[in-house]
């Protein structure tokens, strides 16, 4: 499968005080539009947007370059799991990030089980700075066997024109 993005880095404000380091992709539409984490148009294709529960917990490997935004993620069942019945694993590089949070593990845990392909990849990193290492991630989840970026480039009849600087 498929998806459009775009590339940024920017510093972000959350509402409860403090400032976080973004660098990594968002999905777009054929205009070159944002969607949101909820669009309906990712709904529509079945694909998900998570922040990667429990990274923090997984420091080593968060930090590495198997965990870089557009990175391939492995999605495994942990059907074990004490805490939770429905717990799905990601990896990257073979090493542990984290979790799927739990209410998208309840939908995607008895597809897997069901020999139902998923994939995932790292979408956007998060960190203090671009100088502090990553602690954070966000995945964008495919139900298909595998799931890749196309950089969306304006075409001549999408592309959106400003007027001059100065004028009104």
């Amino acid at each position: 499968m498929v998806v459009h993005v775009v590339f940024e880095e920017r510093y972000w404000y959350p509402d409860d005080g403090g400032q976080v380091w973004l660098a990594g992709y968002t999905p777009v539409d054929a205009t070159g539009a944002y969607l949101g984490r909820d669009a309906p148009e990712l709904a529509a294709r079945g694909l998900r947007v998570a922040s990667v529960a429990g990274a923090r917990f997984q420091a080593a490997a968060v930090a590495g370059d198997a965990a870089a935004p557009g990175r391939p993620l492995e999605l495994r069942r942990d059907p074990g799991n004490e805490h939770d019945p429905n717990a799905v694993m990601v990896l990257a590089g073979g090493a542990q990030v984290g979790w799927v949070p739990r209410e998208l593990a309840a939908e995607i845990a008895p597809q897997l089980e069901a020999g139902r392909p998923w994939s995932a990849v790292v979408l956007r990193e998060q960190r203090a700075s671009p100088r502090d290492p990553r602690h954070g991630l966000t995945m964008l989840l495919a139900p298909d066997s595998d799931v890749s970026f196309v950089t969306w480039r304006p075409t001549t009849s999408s592309h959106r024109t400003r007027p001059p600087s100065g004028s009104t």
